[in-house]
């Protein structure tokens, strides 16, 4: 499906999002937490811009002190409802991971950790470890449920393997973490062959796992080729539609918080967190001013991230049009 570029704002509507933005600079510390704990990953998939920004940015760990500063932070406040330990990478790639989740729980027990993999690592010796860590959610982004599919999809050719090993951890989670919220992702949906997503949904009914197959596209605020010509940015928004947004902050393994997990390019700066505590970061000047233009305070300054993003509310869309998370994406394409 080809669909429409999204249109210029050309006025700043008075209020328009307001007042969460109001809200949202009331926040003292995050609500959310997404910590790339490793720049890694082990896969090309064509709709991600990991592959192309890989060989151009410079890519890396987190450092133990910079990891335990960031968690023992968060611990000082109850408010804070996840710490998802995933961030444009793949997480199983980071050797400490199981520690870190570990130490990620003990030091906040009131938030649910989270992770996303590609399970191109979930062999049964990691999945054990997982299976036994305190995790509240795990996502696997498997994309296809044929090898061909899942080539074209990624550029790796050993689905079989993939495939074995994530259909063990299923079995080992509903004996020992029905508790598990276990979520298969089909991101790519559109590139599936006739007849595989009713293969796929018969192979995982029984399975007590949650299929999320979804057939939009995203540019990932332009950093990928978008399908029906470039990109126009918005001038002026009223606010983001992505689950939790901007109440997450974004943390790098070099510490640098970007505003978004879109944010592939690292344009986007809004502290360091080897030089500002998290909490000096969330109420700072550039976390202000990203802000304010994101929710219509003030007109996008050039290349500013979010102007040239799907999930961005343009400011001639209403809120009963583009601010709901749950519309189909067809509807807010359609109104964009």
């Amino acid at each position: 499906m080809t669909h429409p570029t999204n249109q210029l704002a050309p006025t700043i509507v008075p209020g328009h999002g307001s007042g969460q933005l109001d809200e949202l600079l009331a926040e003292a510390f995050p609500r959310m937490l997404m910590i790339q704990s490793t720049s890694a990953c082990n896969s090309s998939c064509v709709f991600c811009p990991h592959t192309r920004f890989r060989k151009t940015l410079p890519q890396g760990q987190m450092s133990d002190a910079l990891f335990s500063r960031l968690i023992d932070e968060a611990g000082e406040h109850p408010e804070v409802a996840c710490i998802n330990l995933f961030l444009m990478n793949e997480p199983l790639m980071d050797p400490h991971l199981v520690e870190r989740i570990h130490r990620a729980k003990a030091k906040n027990p009131q938030a649910q950790i989270s992770l996303w993999t590609n399970g191109v690592a979930l062999d049964p010796e990691i999945g054990q470890r997982l299976l036994a860590a305190p995790l509240g959610s795990l996502g696997v982004s498997i994309h296809a449920h044929r090898a061909e599919t899942y080539r074209l999809a990624t550029g790796r050719r050993d689905f079989a393997r993939i495939l074995r090993n994530l259909v063990h951890f299923v079995e080992q989670r509903l004996a020992r973490r029905p508790d598990l919220t276990l979520v298969l992702r089909y991101v790519a949906a559109n590139r599936l062959a006739p007849g595989e997503e009713r293969e796929l949904m018969d192979f995982w009914g029984e399975a007590g796992v949650v299929l999320d197959i979804d057939e939009g596209f995203l540019s990932r605020a332009g950093n990928l080729e978008a399908p029906g010509g470039v990109i126009v940015p918005h001038r002026v928004m009223a606010g983001c539609q992505a689950l939790g947004g901007p109440k997450q902050a974004h943390v790098l393994f070099t510490g640098q918080v970007v505003l978004c997990c879109m944010d592939y390019a690292r344009i986007s700066d809004l502290g360091d967190c080897n030089r500002q505590s998290l909490a000096e970061v969330w109420s700072g000047p550039q976390r202000r001013a990203a802000l304010e233009m994101l929710y219509g305070a003030r007109e996008a300054e050039e290349g500013f991230l979010c102007s040239r993003c799907e999930l961005a509310i343009p400011a001639h869309c209403s809120a009963e049009t583009c601010a709901s998370l749950n519309l189909p994406k067809d509807a807010i394409w359609a109104a964009i």
